[in-house]
């Protein structure tokens, strides 16, 4: 599990891109808003960012960003420097994000080829926990819960306008008081190494990496709340939501299981010097 404690101020942050694949598209803009548990915020951060390529259309229809717009924009190796200034020290700040993975994931492959190592901040994922908090919702995107939550209204698919969305989301959402198991976070990679599991899900990692069953209680499926034994096989990504692929016993074949529903974890048969743990992000 991971160590750190509480965070005690969050970054929600965002990125307009030149399309959705970190592989190839290029960050175009870079927005974040530091503040505290209580909301006051404490600091911004917005910046355009010079691709080195045109602007596809698709993209600017989306977020109105053109190449002439971004013609005199610093490159991403003068921009992520200063952005790392902004974040400060991962023990005490976490970054906030809608739909974490991706934006974890675009940030961490810019880092890369600028040369640059990526910080150890976890991004928290604002989705998830708007689908437990609300499942009643028939969408869960950062638009339609601003509207349906009473977030005060900003520009959509701008850097700045949807950072102040996510912080106020997470706020709304009761995001610095939720329990550890209903939070999941990302860490900052790049999409171009091996694919990022959630933070602080080490036993689940563990048990993957050396087949070993586990034993969670779970709260979700047509069975409710009840104790599974699981050996879990890897993870895998679905409409924005983290999951455990694992071949469940009772059931005997493959099942996916939501993390965020995981509420305790153990192994069935533990080695020596494997503690059992609570499952889910320790901390915030």
């Amino acid at each position: 599990m991971r160590p750190s404690g509480p965070a005690r101020e969050y970054i929600a942050f965002d990125l307009e891109t030149t399309g959705l694949f970190a592989r190839i598209d290029r960050v175009v803009e870079i927005a974040a808003v530091r503040f505290t548990e209580a909301g006051e915020e404490i600091g911004r951060f917005e910046r355009l960012v010079n691709p080195g390529r045109p602007m596809a259309p698709a993209a600017q229809a989306i977020h109105g960003i053109s190449d002439a717009d971004l013609a005199d924009a610093p490159g991403a190796w003068e921009v992520l420097p200063e952005f790392l200034d902004f974040l400060g020290d991962d023990r005490t700040t976490a970054l906030v994000a809608h739909n974490a993975w991706f934006d974890a994931g675009f940030l961490g492959t810019e880092l890369r080829r600028a040369r640059l190592d990526a910080p150890g901040h976890r991004v928290l994922d604002t989705l998830p926990l708007a689908r437990r908090r609300r499942p009643e919702l028939p969408r869960h995107r950062l638009e339609d819960l601003v509207r349906i939550l009473a977030i005060t209204p900003r520009r959509s698919h701008r850097a700045l306008d949807d950072a102040l969305c996510v912080k106020d989301l997470w706020l709304v959402l009761d995001g610095p008081a939720s329990p550890a198991g209903t939070l999941v976070s990302y860490p900052i990679h790049s999409v171009e190494e091996t694919p990022a599991a959630p933070l602080g899900w080490d036993l689940l990692s563990f048990a993957i990496e050396s087949r070993c069953v586990v034993r969670i209680e779970y709260d979700g499926g047509t069975k409710g709340r009840a104790p599974r034994q699981i050996l879990p096989r890897r993870y895998v990504r679905k409409g924005g939501e983290a999951y455990v692929l694992a071949h469940c016993q009772k059931d005997g074949f493959e099942k996916a299981f939501r993390l965020d529903r995981i509420l305790h974890c153990e192994l069935a048969a533990e080695p020596p010097l494997v503690p059992v743990v609570e499952a889910g992000p320790s901390g915030r």
